[in-house]
Order: structure tokens, then sequence, then C-alpha cells
């Protein structure tokens, strides 16, 4: 574990066999329409690179990010969850949806939380060391505990993704990041050492936004979204657990390329979020680069988060985010001053 401050569901289509490509996926946090947009990005940097994603040697997931992953990891192709986005199967009492189940949810907004602190744990370790969190984990900890769940999210990734942790060589090397709501530690599952998990309960942690989400037990402890400490947690590619990278794709779907003015209840504190998002991943794409490794990093630009809106958990908006993205990125990928706008891809 890493402290805070220290840093029906998709067919599975055989991936062609791997090969040591040295390279990493890594797939952030980003609601139900952040899902939409990384799930088009990836489809769309496969076609401009030639490059399959689940041939990737490492794949690093943080809450919608981690179905994404563990899907990769699992053998599903990419083309089949735009597919399963696009054309949505009439669905049985038994399939699974491409979204968390939230009990009492309208509208794209959470059920009525319960009362009091989420983690008076975690506020008394911020209390006493303040400097050792950052923001978004005191912010969590202050929440009050959610009362949707995300059964829905074991439920998809289950029925794809084998119960026993994928591994190598059959698989990329696979880490689904979440927080230890008492602690604020950094704990990505599918380390060794990590506590046991399959993909599918692993992410369901992962996916767990305070708040909005009860929190998650694995092995006896609370576990909430992975994003209270990184959007991204690109930084683990760096770890002694990892193999050697040269490459990495790096998708933020919460941070932000280029200014839009929203408007609405939660623009301003949408603004304000993806700029905290922005510079944390930044900072942990800079350290890939000073280490040798090549970084290709992209965020939603302005005509994305016009379709997004501020309201990221909206997944009505789902088909109009995937389709849009899927020009957008298409377009940014062809573009010859891509690399000279990296920094724009996610902490403007």
């Amino acid at each position: 574990m890493i402290r805070a401050s220290d840093d029906p569901g998709p067919p599975v289509t055989p991936a062609a066999a791997r090969t040591p490509s040295r390279r990493a996926v890594v797939i952030g946090t980003g609601g139900s329409l952040g899902y939409a947009w990384a799930i088009a990005a990836l489809s769309t940097w496969q076609q401009a690179t030639g490059i399959d994603a689940r041939d990737a040697d490492v794949v690093v997931g943080t809450s919608a990010g981690s179905i994404i992953a563990s899907a990769l990891a699992s053998g599903v192709a990419v083309d089949d969850l735009v597919d399963h986005l696009s054309n949505p199967r009439p669905r049985s009492s038994g399939d699974a949806d491409v979204r968390p189940r939230r009990h009492g949810a309208r509208g794209g907004l959470p059920p009525m939380p319960r009362m009091g602190p989420g983690s008076v744990r975690l506020l008394g370790r911020i209390a006493r060391a303040p400097r050792r969190f950052p923001p978004l984990a005191v912010a969590s900890a202050l929440l009050p505990v959610g009362r949707a769940d995300t059964s829905g999210v074991v439920k998809l990734v289950s029925s794809f993704a084998p119960e026993a942790w994928p591994r190598p060589p059959s698989a990329p090397e696979l880490r689904i990041i979440a927080t230890d709501y008492d602690t604020g530690a950094r704990v990505p599952f599918g380390r060794p050492g990590a506590p046991p998990a399959s993909p599918g309960d692993a992410a369901s942690a992962s996916c767990a936004v305070p708040g909005w989400f009860a929190p998650v037990r694995i092995d006896g402890r609370r576990y909430v979204d992975g994003g209270v400490c990184s959007a991204t947690s690109a930084d683990l590619l760096l770890g002694a657990d990892m193999p050697p990278i040269d490459e990495a794709l790096v998708l933020v779907p919460l941070a932000r390329r280029g200014r839009i003015h929203l408007t609405g209840a939660g623009a301003a504190a949408d603004g304000l979020f993806r700029g905290i998002v922005g510079r944390r991943s930044a900072r942990e794409i800079a350290r890939l680069r000073t280490a040798g490794v090549c970084v290709t990093a992209h965020a939603p630009g302005p005509e994305d988060r016009a379709a997004m809106g501020w309201n990221v958990m909206d997944a009505r908006k789902q088909a109009e985010v995937l389709h849009t993205a899927l020009r957008t990125t298409a377009a940014w990928w062809s573009r010859r001053d891509r690399d000279d706008q990296a920094s724009e891809a996610t902490g403007d």
C-alpha cells in the first residue's frame, strides 16, 4: 500500500499473440461519461497506431477506468466495448449493465446519503498530519457515506473477467486502484502483497465514489474510489513490481484540454476539480518522462466537455459523449502538433 501523500457484458474476442512491447495503458477515473470518452479515445488510438490495447504489458485502471482495464486484461476488444455502448442489447433480468446500479438515483443524481462524515478515522489522521493528504482525501472523508451500491460493476466485470486475478504471460500486469477509506492509503489491487480480490470486487471498490456510493469491504477493510488519491496513478508504472516500460498511453477523462464555459449548478466545481486532477496527473506524467518513458497523454477537449456537461455521472449522455469523442479523439491523434500540445492534455 502507498500513502496518498506519496504520491450482458461485452463479448470476449481472442487477441493476437502477446509480444514484449514494453508498453503500458493507463486509464483514469471519469464517471459514466468519462468511461464512454475513454473507450472512444482507446478505439481511435488503436486505429491511428495499429496497436491493440490488449497487447500492453501493463494496464492500470482507476474508477471507471478500472472496468476498461479489467476488460482489456480479460481479452475484451475495444471495438466490442464501443459496440456495447453504441448498441445496447435488451437486458434480461440476469444481464449486467455498463453502468453501476444506483439505488434511488434519478436524473444522474445520487440517492440521499447517510448523515455524518464518511470516515472519522481518516479525518483524525488528516488532523494529525494535514500536509500528508491531498485535498480530495480531505473532501472524501468529510462527505457522508453514500447509499448507492456498485454491485452493477461486480456483475459487469465478472461477466468477462475470471474470478482469479489475470497474470502474465497470458495477460498483462493488471492494477486496479482504490483508496483505503480509513487510512487514506492508495491500494493497487493486483500488486504482490495487496489484499486478495477478484477483478470484479476490486473494480467495484475503485468505482465507489465517496458521498455517492457506499464504501466496498474487501478483506475486512473499507475502500472507496482510487481517484481520491490520484486520477490515474500513472506513477505506479515506475514501481519495482512493474516490468520495465518504454511507452505509456495515459488517458485522463477528468482533466481538461482547452477551456470552455459551462453553465449549471456544478459548472464552477467541474472546472476547479478538473484543474486539480490535471495538475496531479501532469506531475505523474512528468515523472515518467524524466525516467525515460515516452508518454502519450490525452484529456477531453472543449467539444467533449460540452457534450459531458458538469455531471459526469449522468449516464443518459453516454451515447452522445461516445460518438462525439470518436470524432474528436480521431482528429486529435492525427494532429502533427499533438506532442507540442501535450501539456494541454492534462493540466493547462
